[in-house]
């Protein structure tokens, strides 16, 4: 697969909640980064923190990625889209503007940094 496939193919594992497919399309020293405004945000390398990034937001929000398009510049690809869902918590629905930010190097996912608008996440995780 080129690096265009194992993005949408991680896209498609992630809507599906198949993390374990999900992690086989990375690398071993795979880094995740999010805000650190968000309850799950920090940064996150190898396998084992970035499960912690996944049970930190896990509990928290069921969610769902849907892309419109992709913009692919040599090993990194942007994915430009919306994520929407609900704050288990409050029970608050959501739908966040996004943009994710994928580096590919010899067929693994390297890096991953999320962007969503934190105010619309926050506003969902509150109960006031």
């Amino acid at each position: 697969m080129n690096a265009l496939e194992i993005v949408k193919q991680a896209y498609i594992y992630l809507n599906e909640k198949d993390i374990l497919h999900y992690f086989s399309l990375m690398s071993p020293n795979v880094e995740f980064y999010q805000t650190e405004e968000l309850p799950w945000g920090g940064h996150y390398h190898g396998f084992d923190e970035s499960k912690i990034f996944f049970s930190k937001f896990s509990p928290l929000i069921d969610s769902t990625v849907e892309i419109s398009h992709y913009i692919q510049a040599g090993e990194q690809i942007v994915a430009i889209g919306k994520t929407g869902g609900v704050a288990k918590l409050t029970g608050k629905e959501f739908s966040c503007n996004l943009v994710h930010i994928w580096t590919v190097k010899e067929e693994k996912i390297v890096r991953l940094e999320v962007y969503i608008d934190t105010d619309v996440m926050k506003a969902a995780l509150t109960s006031a």
